[in-house]
């Protein structure tokens, strides 16, 4: 009988970090172009690392990459890179009520009325 692999696959930005990740055992039809493969001999469902975590987050909950493609192989990510990361994010732009809260102190402070 003859054994019966799946490939597992990644996708990485411009500055090598995972972005992406699956497996051709649920995903058969998934266009592979630009992807590594990084495992010819894997299971069903996606893993980073020969007997890891199945269908891994690839991402931490601000949606920062957790690992990177360095010499050929997944590395997790140091816990520097994340963090300057997550400083590069910029800051949200402020919601209505936070906008209309400025726009009133604004035209108070034009008209010297004390809020």
């Amino acid at each position: 009988m003859t054994e019966f692999y799946n490939r597992h696959y990644i996708t990485i930005d411009t500055r090598s970090r995972i972005v992406g990740g699956w497996s051709d055992g649920p995903h058969p039809d998934r266009d592979t172009t630009g992807a590594i493969c990084i495992n010819e001999q894997g299971g069903y469902q996606f893993r980073l690392f020969p007997g890891g975590e199945e269908n891994p987050p690839l991402y931490t909950v601000d949606g920062i990459p957790l690992y990177k493609w360095e010499g050929g192989q997944v590395v997790t990510r140091a816990e520097a890179e994340i963090a300057a990361d997550r400083a590069a994010i910029p800051e949200p732009p402020p919601s209505p009520q936070e906008q209309l809260r400025a726009d009133v102190d604004f035209l108070a402070a034009m008209q010297g009325v004390s809020l």
